[in-house]
């Protein structure tokens, strides 16, 4: 299974414990680097968990198509005594909670802020979906990391159930393995007033 595939399964899986895992949308090959392990942490053991933690915070529970951009935040927690290092971000916005079905950029756009050069960057996958890898982060030890990020909700977009999905994935030396942790957030797409 495809390390980005696989990213999104386990962290849906995680998050919604409940519900039926789909597969991933279109084919953005998953970056690796040569050192990196080839398993995942949870093949072969299922009760694995990562050491950091993962939290989406500020979006509401119901936006409206066409309303503009609206800020959060996507928190990365390392509680523990050694430094996380080389973790690969990824983020995306589903168009249903029932697993993870990207949505079109034409709909909802995502962004991610990048403080060293002060913009806002797209996350996108190369098939024009919204979804993809951006970036790269270390945590020390007993610290977390902020991630500003914004959605766009376009008069486009579809009313209904949506979800967004905040994650990342990193080495785990000890148990020689890849760890992924994700988060995910349920809201509402409201439709937008129709002028009479």
């Amino acid at each position: 299974m495809k390390l980005r595939r696989a990213l999104v399964a386990v962290a849906t899986t995680a998050a919604i414990a409940s519900t039926t895992l789909l597969a991933a949308t279109s084919a953005n090959a998953a970056p690796s680097t040569p050192s990196a392990p080839s398993g995942l942490c949870t093949t072969g053991n299922p009760h694995y968990k990562p050491v950091l933690r993962t939290t989406i915070s500020g979006l509401p529970v119901e936006i409206k198509a066409g309303s503009g951009w609206r800020n959060f935040t996507l928190t990365l927690d390392n509680p523990s005594q050694a430094k996380v290092t080389n973790i690969h971000l990824f983020a995306g916005v589903s168009s249903t909670t029932e697993g993870f079905k990207a949505f079109p950029t034409s709909q909802v756009s995502l962004q991610a802020y990048f403080p060293k050069t002060k913009r806002w960057e797209n996350v996108t996958d190369t098939a024009g979906h919204t979804d993809g890898y951006f970036g790269w982060a270390s945590i020390s030890a007993h610290h977390h990391i902020n991630i500003p990020m914004r959605i766009n909700v376009t008069k486009k977009a579809p009313a209904g159930k949506a979800m967004d999905l905040g994650a990342g994935f990193y080495q785990d030396a000890k148990n020689k393995c890849t760890a992924i942790t994700a988060a995910t957030y349920k809201f509402q797409i409201i439709a937008p007033a129709k002028h009479a």
